[in-house]
């Protein structure tokens, strides 16, 4: 195990119910004019965008909105922004939403600054020109995005392809447990499993030093309550009308535990990056449709399983330092993805073999982790 602490996060973090309000004056820091940067409606149904535009226009900040990225943003999408940011002559970004919009405001910032960039450059990393701040507000429990200098951006062959880059780290993030009021339990379920898959697979890195498994652990310590709760709660359907539709079936107190949770995960991969089950679970999003977080988290099990063959003492190290047994880790995270039953199509794991050939993500693992192993996995995954 390393011991190195070997670490860089520059974003200025604001949490907490009221932030935006209470830290309006961080806003006019990146400017006079922002584009927003949305989902078509989640950010206005958590309050998260009115606190932003009221802050705005006290602050004689102007500003435009575009409200058109979808889960797993799309590249043109992005493009398209950045093309309306430079046209805008915008100074700063504001993502708010989730990883989608989160993710997609740092890809835009990218754009926005360099006019006409196309899909070979933005990913070379050799920009000409410094993109532009972005201001991350974090609407869900989960993503990390709002700490992290990785964009995952779905291209037109419909594939989800990452860049990272020290320039994209968001210059300020907020996060204000209130707005994930508006979500689901099972989206609330989707978003928690990602912030755990984060910590989980950042502990057994191969980059992992002693900062990033401190945050991994305190992450882990912060999620499972909540994910115990919400395990319950979905294996019984026991959610009164209130509960379903606003969130209601956790107490405040738990949902800011479960923010603070997910942003110490995203702390956690910022050092070493994520595992086989994120790299894995892309494909069952892209394919299958499955939320993010149930599908890294549908390849948990054997993640770990490879971990306790190959590395037992970071393995047991592992359970210690959170306080749950591998029994009562695996029986939770199989409660939680009951509901995942994906289907392979014909020829499915010979078609995505080339995915698992020298993948970077996937040799961050331990041990020799062969394309065909991950064969195996997906096929035990699609047939379960």
């Amino acid at each position: 195990m390393r011991s190195d602490m070997n670490s860089y996060m520059p974003v200025r973090i604001f949490t907490g119910e009221g932030c935006i309000r209470k830290n309006e004056a961080e806003f006019w820091r990146y400017g006079k004019r922002a584009l927003i940067v949305t989902g078509r409606s989640s950010a206005k149904a958590c309050g998260a965008l009115d606190d932003v535009t009221y802050v705005l226009d006290k602050n004689d900040i102007s500003y435009v909105v575009f409200d058109e990225i979808s889960q797993n943003p799309l590249l043109i999408d992005c493009m398209r922004a950045g093309e309306l940011a430079a046209e805008e002559n915008c100074s700063f970004i504001i993502g708010i939403g989730g990883g989608s919009p989160l993710d997609a405001a740092k890809c835009i910032s990218v754009l926005a600054a360099n006019p006409g960039m196309t899909r070979e450059e933005l990913y070379s990393l050799k920009w000409p020109a410094r993109p532009l701040p972005v201001i991350a507000v974090g609407t869900t429990a989960g993503t990390g995005s709002e700490v992290t200098k990785v964009a995952v951006i779905t291209v037109p062959e419909g594939r989800k392809k990452s860049f990272h880059h020290e320039d994209i780290f968001p210059a300020a993030a907020f996060g204000d447990p209130v707005y994930t009021r508006s979500l689901s339990p099972e989206f609330t379920a989707s978003t928690g499993i990602d912030a755990l898959a984060h910590a989980t697979e950042s502990y057994f890195s191969r980059n992992a030093n002693e900062i990033s498994r401190c945050y991994s652990v305190r992450a882990i310590r912060l999620l499972l309550p909540a994910l115990r709760l919400i395990s319950l709660k979905m294996k019984s359907g026991r959610y009164t009308p209130a509960e379903k539709g606003e969130g209601g079936f956790l107490e405040s107190d738990d949902r800011e535990t479960l923010y603070n949770g997910s942003i110490y995960g995203g702390l956690a991969i910022n050092i070493t990056g994520t595992c086989l089950p994120h790299t894995m679970g892309y494909l069952l999003t892209e394919r299958h449709g499955i939320p993010h977080g149930f599908a890294c988290a549908v390849f948990l099990p054997a993640f770990l399983e490879i971990n306790r063959k190959e590395v037992p003492e970071i393995y047991e190290a592992f359970f210690e330092a959170t306080g749950i047994t591998p029994q009562e880790f695996g029986k939770m995270i199989t409660e939680l993805i009951a509901g995942v039953k994906p289907e392979a199509f014909d020829g499915e794991i010979e078609q995505e073999h080339s995915r698992w050939i020298n993948n970077s993500s996937i040799m961050k693992g331990w041990g020799n982790i062969l394309p065909e192993t991950c064969d195996e996995i997906l096929r035990e995954v699609l047939n379960r």
